[in-house]
């Protein structure tokens, strides 16, 4: 794993693991918060909120007698940490001393990743065709949605008669990226018309292999990580039990309706 996305990795869990939370949770007496929390979602503002398993964490919140509050918190199966804090009853909420969010159950919840199809054999061009929409990162291990909040840009790509165009928006700014594409065994191979730079942290624009999958997703992965058998197909750490450091992104198509 390159250093740079050792450094987005570390920003990124000490972004989530530093804002707990301001959580609400309906009781009327102390008994009924009293005893273990399982944390099945946080949020970090609106529309971004994830299962803390996609990111490699688990948390669970020890409600204690006398206000008092323990979060233990892990990630990647290192040694827990421990945060105490105060909680209290008001007007029939319970009350802790956070800035976030979160949502408390008394049931864990597994988190079940997303499993990517088989990629298709000799699709056509045509089969590319269409309106696409990044979706899904999967970085270092973990899977988070593409948005501002966690990945840090918003990614569409549109396809026709062999040529597309990626508009990418990265802290606020847009750009548009036009490529000429062609199919080469399983892949759509496509490639910027102009010599302009242009990309993200964890891949370039100007270059970039898909693969269609049988699960109706396009996959993208970034050249710089992703290790290829000689056939094109990716590498299975499954067998060796070690984590998957490449990065790929998945977009799922736009269906137009007139």
């Amino acid at each position: 794993m390159s250093k740079k996305m050792r450094l987005w990795m570390a920003g990124t869990v000490g972004v989530l693991m530093a804002g707990f939370m301001s959580v609400s949770v309906y009781a009327l007496e102390e008994k009924d918060v009293i005893g273990t929390w399982y944390v099945n979602e946080l949020s970090m503002g609106e529309g971004a909120s994830f299962h803390p398993g996609a990111m490699g964490m688990e948390v669970t919140v020890d409600i204690k007698e006398d206000g008092k509050m323990e979060t233990t918190s892990s990630v990647y199966g290192e040694e827990p940490e421990v945060d105490e804090s105060e909680w209290k009853i008001e007007n029939d909420k319970l009350l802790m001393t956070y800035s976030d969010q979160m949502i408390l159950s008394q049931e864990k919840e597994e988190y079940e990743p997303y499993v990517p199809g088989k990629p298709v054999e000799n699709p056509t061009m045509k089969d590319f065709e269409g309106e696409w929409s990044c979706t899904l990162m999967e970085a270092f291990g973990m899977q988070m949605p593409v948005n501002a909040d966690f990945t840090g840009f918003e990614m569409s790509m549109s396809v026709e008669d062999g040529k597309a165009e990626i508009i990418l928006i990265e802290s606020g700014e847009e750009t548009k990226v036009e490529l000429s594409g062609e199919v080469e065994g399983n892949n759509l191979i496509l490639k910027a018309v102009s010599e302009d730079e242009a990309g993200t942290m964890f891949f370039s624009l100007d270059n970039m292999k898909f693969n269609l999958l049988d699960d109706g997703k396009l996959c993208l992965i970034a050249e710089d990580d992703a290790e290829e058998s000689d056939d094109g197909e990716e590498a299975d750490d499954s067998e060796t039990g070690e984590v998957d450091f490449s990065v790929k992104t998945y977009f799922e198509k736009i269906i137009v309706t007139e």
